[in-house]
């Protein structure tokens, strides 16, 4: 039988107020809190850990995946282009030169493909450039305090704070103890759906496999793709890693190219990408992916050091401070959206995000995917928006639209509503949708 305790009642003292409170600061969250910060809303982001960028940057997702419409035309532009801009300033990307998007010379494929460049196919060369996640913290943190977001950190979201159905803030834990945030409307981009499911709104889950990423350094990368390309040795490596306990590869339509690892920003360090079966919701699950990767982790780079031309001199740089979280929560909005909706590319009069992500069996004659607005409103709680994976859509959906410039776009759309809605005195379900669209138009973002 279940123990229980009785918490106390309690005063909690109120921290700010704000027009707009953006829960989690992964890319959604940083982007939605900066678009809502120049659409001129009072705008507070709160986060858990001290640096922004969630899978992006503490979770060693570097891969910023298929920009373009597979014909070689960028169709993921507003604040993704913006970032990638920035970063690319500072010596923070890699990616596939413009003049060969959608290319499908093999040269090319076999080149890019190192840096999952191909969008998981190997059909054609996609716009999917790697970045550097110390300087993604950076750019993610100029771009909210130029925009004048207040940034909360170290501050571990804890309930919805609620009156009746209706979202009032929300309630955090942090050094300083339990405090409260005053929000006209709220934004739940924690990708696991924190905010909505403690607010008491209807969800469905769906679990992909939990990793923990770490990257290796001092490798000769040309040395290790020219072994790794004889399938013959990827194959081998496979089985003797299964049997020493090693780590084989990542979700990526299965295994990643040669099922290994993924070149970096930087020339002698790639990543390596991982799965283990888990909840991101389950505590228990979480504890063992930090604890069994790692002993695998040493097994893998202890393998690869004896086995692999390129990784003789091989060293572990770092784990990933979050474990990679794919899939969890996916909250019951006014619209959910099915994988079937997407394979045929359906339109809606409210698409307020357009991508081209990878897929299987994707052909560069597809039709891009659009997502309308409904997707990101709770079905009945108001004064909430959902931006991330953890949107209203089935499982087969979720899985295609979780990739991190698509993400992106959905934070933009969800931080110009939600200063919308403060603005007009309107529940964000009622936000006028062609003038939203009309707004993201303004700010660059591609709307057919």
């Amino acid at each position: 039988m279940a123990k229980y305790i009785i918490e106390q009642e309690q005063q909690i003292p109120v921290y700010a107020e704000a027009d707009v409170l953006v829960v989690g600061a992964g890319p959604a969250g940083y982007c939605a809190a900066v678009a809502a910060a120049r659409s001129g809303a009072k705008t507070i982001l709160m986060e858990r850990y001290g640096y922004l960028g969630g899978m992006a940057t503490g979770g060693y997702v570097l891969l910023f995946d298929c920009l373009d419409d597979g014909k070689g035309s960028v169709v993921i532009k507003g604040l993704v282009e913006e970032t990638l801009d920035r970063l690319e300033k500072l010596d923070g990307l890699i990616g596939p030169e413009k003049e060969i998007w959608g290319s499908s010379e093999m040269k090319d494929i076999l080149k890019w493909r190192q840096w999952c460049g191909t969008g998981g196919e190997d059909k054609i060369v996609r716009n999917s450039p790697v970045v550097d996640p110390e300087l993604l913290k950076c750019v993610a943190n100029d771009m909210c305090l130029e925009s004048g977001v207040q940034l909360l950190l170290h501050a571990w979201f804890s309930k919805a704070y609620m009156e009746g159905d209706t979202v009032k803030g929300a309630i955090f834990e942090s050094k300083s103890g339990r405090q409260a945030v005053l929000a006209k409307v709220t934004i739940d981009a924690t990708g696991d759906g924190d905010v909505f499911a403690t607010a008491g709104e209807n969800f469905t889950e769906g679990h992909l496999p939990l990793g923990l990423i770490f990257r290796v350094g001092n490798v000769d990368t040309d040395a290790a793709e020219a072994y790794l390309a004889d399938t013959k040795n990827s194959d081998k490596i496979v089985e003797e890693l299964k049997k020493a306990g090693g780590l084989t590869g990542g979700y990526s339509f299965g295994d990643l190219p040669h099922g290994f690892f993924v070149r970096s920003s930087i020339s002698n360090i790639v990543w390596f990408n991982n799965t283990t079966k888990g909840s991101a919701i389950n505590v228990d699950d979480l504890i063992r992916v930090e604890i069994d990767t790692r002993k695998a982790m040493l097994r893998t780079v202890d393998y690869f050091k004896e086995n692999v031309p390129g990784f003789e001199k091989a060293v572990i740089v770092d784990t990933a401070p979050q474990i990679g979280t794919r899939s969890s929560r996916m909250v019951e909005g006014e619209h959910t959206i099915t994988r079937a909706e997407l394979n045929a590319c359906c339109s809606y009069e409210d698409t307020v995000v357009v991508v081209q992500p990878p897929y299987h069996k994707f052909e560069p004659e597809h039709e891009l995917k659009q997502i309308p607005y409904r997707c990101f409103v709770p079905k009945k709680v108001e004064n909430l928006l959902v931006a991330g994976r953890c949107i209203s859509g089935d499982f087969g959906a979720i899985e295609m639209l979780r990739v991190i410039p698509t993400v992106m776009l959905m934070g933009q759309a969800c931080g110009v509503a939600a200063a919308m809605a403060v603005q007009g005195d309107v529940a964000p379900r009622k936000v006028d949708v062609k003038a939203l669209q009309d707004a993201l138009r303004g700010q660059n973002v591609y709307l057919p």
